[in-house]
């Protein structure tokens, strides 16, 4: 009798061992779906953004899917994906169809300006008050400056925190022009570029349209702001 009884545990043992195997094997494994993502989603990224990092989210352990009999097709809803966190299709089409979406992160780190200190508000920024600090730009919504030239001179509208990201919109628009100034008109005839003096009529921003004077001819005109001093007029 004790015999009999560890032969079949033995047998069952047996069919187990074949039966498991077998239907693991029927198992699309999750590890391949979400390298599917990844590989989709790090060739979207490169075609747009210079270095990518793409972080995948695990599928929950417990998902149960038919192993795919081709390649797996990767696809996402949007026209392009952009930086954050994103979700993209992985779907297989026989013996069974089904579709899952995996939970992907989108990064890309650049140097951009930080304030190196507390600033206050109206302060007039200089090279000491500001460094260069690699970020992940998918959290700038505000915006972001990539050079410290761009902010050396520029006022501050509000006060900033030491390590803060300067956004645009933390500063006041400069005039690089000023009415009344002595300015440099410059206009493109063909190959040949003609400087002339004039007058600005009034204040102007870099690629804003302004009315000046030409010291000469005494003419009104209109050019736009191409630089501290300079009006580029068209003839």
């Amino acid at each position: 009798m004790y015999t009999i009884k560890m032969q079949l545990i033995v047998t069952v043992t047996l069919l187990i061992g074949l039966v498991c195997p077998a239907y693991s094997e029927s198992l699309q494994l999750l590890d391949e779906i979400e390298h599917t993502a990844y590989v989709y989603s790090l060739a979207e990224a490169q075609a747009r953004y210079d270095n990518p990092q793409i972080s995948v989210e695990s599928l929950d352990s417990r998902l149960r899917l038919q192993q795919c009999d081709h390649a797996l097709t990767a696809f996402s809803n949007s026209d392009n994906m952009s930086l954050g966190s994103q979700t993209v299709g992985i779907k297989c089409n026989a013996p069974v169809a089904w579709t899952v979406y995996v939970p992907v992160k989108i990064k890309v780190f650049k140097p951009i300006v930080v304030a190196a200190r507390g600033l206050d508000a109206k302060q007039i920024i200089t090279e000491a008050d500001i460094r260069l600090e690699q970020q992940d730009i998918a959290k700038m919504r505000r915006g972001y400056i990539e050079t410290t030239e761009s902010v050396v001179g520029q006022q501050l509208k509000y006060p900033v925190a030491v390590g803060s990201v300067i956004n645009p919109n933390s500063l006041f628009e400069q005039k690089v022009v000023h009415r009344g100034e002595q300015i440099m008109l410059v206009a493109t005839v063909g190959k040949m570029e003609v400087r002339m003096a004039g007058t600005a009529l009034a204040d102007g921003e870099q690629g804003e349209r302004v009315r000046v004077k030409n010291a000469s001819s005494h003419r009104v005109v209109e050019g736009v702001v191409d630089g501290p001093g300079i009006v580029r007029v068209a003839m």
